[in-house]
Formats: structure tokens, C-alpha cells, sequence
């Protein structure tokens, strides 16, 4: 492979513009970027869990979802790119099937917190949920552009499905992370504040 990435600083964006991985240059506040931005953004909360996490096991889970990540972002720059998809899917499913089937029922919400890591966990949650909005959002608007012949199965819609498997697999790793530390979940008290 050549060098991709040969000049770092280009000023090709000072004008607020940006290029896409087709090559097509769009406005930085596109919804495309936007997704793209969030998507970079849970990415690298990603990486903070990655390098807090204790468990050898999510290490490796989560590597793999970052590499997704960069996959969806390809789909995302150029329309019709075949990367993230079913197995995909798949592949959080089975993650969050065997880190889940070892925890204890939730008889309350539980509050972001615990462990640092557990923490870190729970903000990656939130912007991997951010990630799905803006990603429904830019579906809205592909289809409201070309309804009749939008594809039922494009990068949206994959894109949807994945992040929406794994902020699940996300919020079961926090309370997996607070269990390797010693530590409880914080569940959620109806009315706490008002007892004191």
C-alpha cells in the first residue's frame, strides 16, 4: 500500500469545506460529517476504554469494533463501499449474549459511575447513542432525496442496527468493569435528592 496519507496538513478546509472519500467536497456541517465527526468521537472513547478496561476480553472485542468503526466511516465517504453488514451485527450480538449472561438482573436503572473505567464506559455509551441519531437523521434525509428508489439495505441502515447493539454491549461492559474492580453499580434512587 502507497502512502495514503502523505501530507497531513493540506488547507484544502480553510474555506469550511471538507472532502469525502469519494472525493466530493461538502460543507463541514453536512449531516455526513456530522455522523462521520460522532462517529471519530465514539471512536476515540473507544480507545479510552480499551486502555482503562480490565478485562482482557473487551480489549479485544472493542479493537475489533474500532476497526468497524472506521468501516462505517468508509461507507459513509463513499456510498455503495461494502464493509459494515450483517455478520457484523452479529458479531455484538454473540459479544453482548456472553458478557451479559453473567451479570445479575437489574432490579433498578443504575447511574453512570462505579469504576473509572466503568465510568468511561458509560460516556461512550452516550456517544455511541449520538452516533445513532445523527445516523437516523442522515437516513431521513437520503430518503427523503430519493424515496423511490432509496436501497433497503445501505450504510444507514447497517449503521443503525450496529450502533444501536453496541451501546447495549457498551452498558453491560461498564457494569462488567465495575465487577473486575470491586465495585457495585450506583442504582438510581426515585427521589434521593429530595431526602436530604
Amino acid at each position: 500500500m502507497g502512502h495514503r496519507l502523505s501530507s497531513i496538513v493540506t488547507r484544502t478546509g480553510d474555506q469550511g469545506e471538507t472532502g469525502l472519500g469519494s472525493g466530493l467536497r461538502v460543507d463541514k456541517d453536512a449531516p455526513v460529517i456530522e455522523v462521520l465527526g460522532v462517529v471519530d468521537e465514539l471512536n476515540s472513547w473507544i480507545g479510552v476504554v480499551i486502555a482503562t478496561a480490565k478485562s482482557d476480553g473487551l480489549k479485544e472485542t472493542l479493537t475489533l469494533v474500532q476497526h468497524d468503526l472506521f468501516d462505517l466511516g468508509a461507507q459513509l465517504s463513499v456510498p455503495g463501499t461494502p464493509l459494515l453488514s450483517p455478520p457484523h451485527v452479529a458479531r455484538i450480538e454473540q459479544a453482548f449474549e456472553q458478557i451479559n449472561s453473567g451479570l445479575d438482573k437489574l432490579k433498578e436503572f443504575i447511574l453512570p459511575g462505579g469504576s473509572v473505567s466503568s465510568a468511561y464506559f458509560h460516556v461512550a455509551r452516550t456517544v455511541c447513542r449520538r452516533a445513532e441519531r445523527r445516523l437516523v437523521t442522515l437516513r431521513k434525509l437520503e430518503r427523503e432525496k430519493s424515496p423511490a428508489d432509496a436501497p433497503a439495505d445501505t450504510a444507514t441502515d447497517y449503521g443503525i442496527i450496529y450502533l444501536n447493539r453496541l451501546s447495549d454491549l457498551l452498558f453491560v461492559a461498564s457494569r462488567v468493569e465495575n465487577r473486575a474492580a470491586e465495585r457495585a453499580d450506583v442504582s438510581w434512587e426515585r427521589g434521593k435528592s429530595l431526602s436530604f
